[in-house]
């Protein structure tokens, strides 16, 4: 049995439909897989006259007559399957449009079942002959399988044309003996007939009557749809039919493909911070970590020596139950499970299991060397390591507290956030959210494979920020945006395996979906030249233009946030001996997040267990250092004339970073 995922646009409708085609020696009463409305079943069969076409509506499968119109409801979009000399099948918006394609069409259901055959690409785009093959069940040390094929000159005769209904379609049969898992294939990197390879690993050989393929089309890769439910599978295929990210420039290019070798450091950092500081997202080829590993506890234990701590772990399948509540009512707690690391390392081995393990912080991480350059934060926390802000006035001055040689508290996340591993288990759909907290965020795959789904705003007036804002809190108005996924945007698919590292801008609307158990590593950070996406970011999430109304856009928080921001405020007066330049918006917009109650950015509201007292020392401390912050960023806005740099930031399209502006004048504040 193969899977094949399709797309109809109707005349009538603003989006596309989506639906599979499984073509199966299998009669379909004999699956039991989850099929939705719409999905066609072609069964084929060793005698010509015996192929059918079956088209799944009211929760059931309606043998198809090509002569008469059958309507089938696409979530609430009705559609009717229609004969199609070229591709055997396809979908119309109205009775009338079946007509008027019938009128002229073939009529024949096994001639119609090998065009849809040959449209669904079996055996990869390059293949003249589709090869649907009878699989036996997983486990099983030796299978026999049916390989059913078209003849070559059939095959030129419909090509050319010239086939009529009453020709027989020649089957060619073919008896094959070998191991399940030879003929499924194991692992990530051999190259599949026609350019195709799957992505799968050994423990995730499901029986073919619990799972089906979801071709990939612009990366050339098939994985295993998701088994965990309905919604997850949904917007998996959905994702599964987006052009490469990089093929896509809506308003602002998607994302860029960038080589490390060939050109000096200085050049290329000058790229990348140009790229993201305009919403496009890098992905930079050329680059491994030091060391290989595989998905194992003896790899995993090497770069995570404690398995036996206590960690968090999200479960797909807990998930997919709450899918059966309102969606105002789900919570992102809902499905939190805790254990060990060594607990869930085991779990990946259990086909039923399907889990994310996101928060795995570490204080000694692998960063590629090309990024050191960008990280602003860090640089800035460098530039004013000597420096220390305390006061219990709540002001503070250059050196008033120098004697303490540096910060005296920091918060946990401030260093939680800078790098990180995430493992996962296979088939884990994380729904759409950008990154929290206004950061930037670079991710490398060490074992298995991502696939990333950027989203971009499809009808939006990017220079309105007010629109911009209000479309995204409508297509994130409920959690994890499940009935909204894919209304209103544009999607693009980044490929993410050993030998890239991909850079993320603030912001940036994603999904991933991991076909295969993964190890990830990666960080976040800030640079100069994107705190204009920043500052939009906590602005949505805090709800600061929206009547304080905290956003379900985001998956994690990050309180250390503000101490980062502060410092690389505070550094410019060093920063401008060595680069006098800074982009005129994203400083405004350092301004603006400088000024604001901090207060406003507060996780109070998200229940956290600790909450800080204007008293404590951490409060305390971090009051004296937005003090100074403030002080050199009033200086800056006094010279521009700007009185209120968060209206200031609400102008302009926003992803704009604005134009280079001297800062010489902040050297000796």
């Amino acid at each position: 049995m193969i899977t094949c995922a399709k797309t109809a646009t109707l005349s009538n409708c603003t989006h596309s439909v989506g639906y599979d085609v499984i073509i199966s020696a299998d009669p379909v009463s004999a699956q039991t897989i989850p099929f939705y409305d719409g999905d066609v079943y072609v069964s084929l069969s060793e005698t010509h006259s015996q192929h059918s076409i079956s088209v799944y509506t009211d929760s059931g499968w309606t043998n198809w007559d090509p002569r008469r119109p059958t309507p089938v409801s696409f979530m609430g979009v009705v559609a009717y399957p229609a004969p199609c000399n070229s591709q055997g099948l396809k979908y119309v918006a109205s009775e009338e449009e079946f007509r008027q394609v019938s009128e002229g069409a073939l009529a024949d259901t096994s001639t119609l079942a090998y065009l849809i055959a040959r449209d669904s690409g079996l055996g990869g785009p390059d293949s003249s002959t589709p090869r649907p093959r009878k699989r036996g069940r997983a486990g099983t040390a030796q299978t026999k399988g049916l390989i059913l094929s078209v003849s070559r000159k059939t095959i030129e005769r419909l090509d050319k044309g010239k086939a009529k209904e009453t020709d027989a379609v020649t089957e060619d049969l073919e008896t094959y003996t070998g191991s399940q898992e030879m003929d499924i294939y194991v692992g990530h990197h051999r190259e599949e007939k026609g350019g195709y390879r799957r992505l799968l690993t050994a423990s995730q050989l499901p029986p073919p009557t619990t799972a089906g393929w979801l071709s990939w089309n612009a990366h050339h890769v098939v994985s295993l749809v998701p088994r965990t439910c309905r919604k997850d599978a949904e917007v998996t295929a959905f994702m599964s039919r987006s052009l490469k990210a990089s093929e896509i420039n809506h308003h602002y290019p998607m994302l860029i493909d960038l080589t490390l070798h060939g050109q000096p450091l200085k050049v290329l950092h000058h790229k990348i911070r140009q790229t993201l500081a305009r919403g496009t997202a890098v992905l930079l080829h050329g680059w491994e970590p030091e060391r290989a590993m595989e998905f194992n506890m003896k790899d995993i234990a090497e770069i995570r020596p404690l398995l036996s701590q206590t960690i968090k772990w999200q479960d797909a399948n807990i998930r997919a139950r709450t899918f059966e509540r309102s969606p105002s009512s789900r919570s992102y707690g809902d499905y939190i499970v805790e254990g060990t690391l060594q607990d869930f390392v085991r779990a990946s081995t259990d086909a039923n299991s399907c889990s994310n393990c996101l928060d795995l912080p570490t204080l000694v991480p692998e960063v590629p060397h090309f990024l050191r350059g960008i990280l602003d934060d860090r640089s800035a926390l460098i530039i004013t390591g000597t420096e220390a802000y305390v006061s219990t006035k709540g002001e503070s001055t250059k050196g008033d507290c120098s004697g303490l040689n540096g910060p005296q508290l920091m918060h946990c996340d401030t260093w939680r956030s800078c790098a990180w591993d995430i493992i996962t288990h296979g088939g884990f759909l994380t729904y759409p959210h950008h990154d929290a907290t206004g950061f930037l965020t670079y991710s490398y795959v060490r074992a298995g494979a991502k696939l990333w789904g950027y989203i971009h705003l499809d009808n939006v007036d990017e220079f309105d920020s007010q629109d911009v804002s209000a479309r995204w809190r409508n297509y994130y108005k409920h959690p994890m945006a499940t009935e909204t996924y894919d209304k209103n945007v544009i999607v693009g698919t980044v490929l993410l395996e050993k030998g890239a590292v991909l850079i993320q801008p603030p912001g940036a609307n994603h999904m991933v979906y991991t076909p295969v158990h993964t190890v990830m590593s990666g960080g976040h950070f800030l640079t100069y030249e994107t705190l204009h996406l920043t500052e939009m970011a906590l602005t949505f999430d805090f709800g600061l233009d929206h009547k304080g109304e905290h956003q379900h856009a985001t998956n994690s928080l990050h309180p250390g946030t503000l101490r980062k921001v502060y410092r690389m405020a505070i550094a410019l007066p060093v920063l401008v001996l060595e680069r006098p330049q800074f982009p005129k918006r994203s400083i405004i917009a350092l301004a603006s997040i400088v000024s604001t109650n901090p207060r406003s950015f507060s996780i109070d509201d998200y229940k956290e267990d600790v909450c800080l007292k204007a008293k404590d020392a951490l409060a305390r401390e971090l009051g004296g250092e937005r003090a100074r912050a403030l002080m050199i960023m009033n200086k800056v806005m006094k010279k521009w004339h700007i009185n209120d740099p968060w209206k200031e930031m609400r102008k302009g399209l926003w992803n704009d970073p604005g134009s280079l502006e001297d800062l010489t004048f902040l050297v000796g504040v």
